[in-house]
């Protein structure tokens, strides 16, 4: 395995999860934090394939710990459930100030990568991309994505990293705010 949980935040509920940290087997101290669109099912006794791909390439490129955040804080493995659920519910209360947090570590390389997107929740993105931006953009945290962008718009998502087209691109945000635009 080519790493190792060390952290998950998660609401007392239980019903979001704010972030996921890894330790991979690189050495050093380079810190990689990605953001995804909504938590999967992953958890600090259980892994996915997105968490465990993600690490895998972040070992490969000296990456010592990875961060997984998210858009939305509500878990659920599948986009398609979220678009039923009001905005507040979907972000969660403490998304932003974890965000903030990750994100404002000197040394931390931001990667944005959430794939495609799920119709059901298209109003809901365009405007948690505007506010995510704008945490992003505070913060001095040199921006990127994975890849070619997904359809031209969507930062690839994490599973797709350890295909063809791994290399670590600077961040336009002109297509991927774009994307939230019908």
């Amino acid at each position: 395995m080519a790493y190792e949980t060390q952290e998950v935040v998660m609401s007392e509920d239980g019903r979001y999860r704010y972030s996921l940290a890894t330790k991979t087997q690189a050495s050093g101290e380079n810190k990689l934090v990605v953001v995804q669109c909504n938590p999967s099912l992953a958890s600090a006794g259980r892994s996915d394939a997105t968490v465990g791909k993600v690490s895998f390439w972040a070992k490969e490129r000296g990456f010592s710990r990875v961060t997984f955040l998210n858009l939305f804080a509500y878990i659920s493995p599948y986009q398609s459930t979220l678009g039923a659920l009001a905005f507040e519910e979907l972000v969660g209360t403490d998304n932003d100030e974890h965000i903030r947090a990750a994100v404002t570590i000197a040394e931390s390389t931001v990667v944005l990568a959430w794939g495609g997107l799920d119709p059901a929740i298209r109003d809901h993105y365009a405007r948690r991309l505007v506010e995510v931006k704008r945490i992003l953009d505070q913060s001095r945290a040199s921006l990127h994505h994975v890849g070619r962008l997904s359809y031209g718009k969507f930062p690839r998502h994490g599973r797709m990293w350890n295909k063809n087209d791994r290399d670590l691109r600077p961040l336009d945000w002109a297509p991927i705010l774009a994307s939230a635009t019908p």
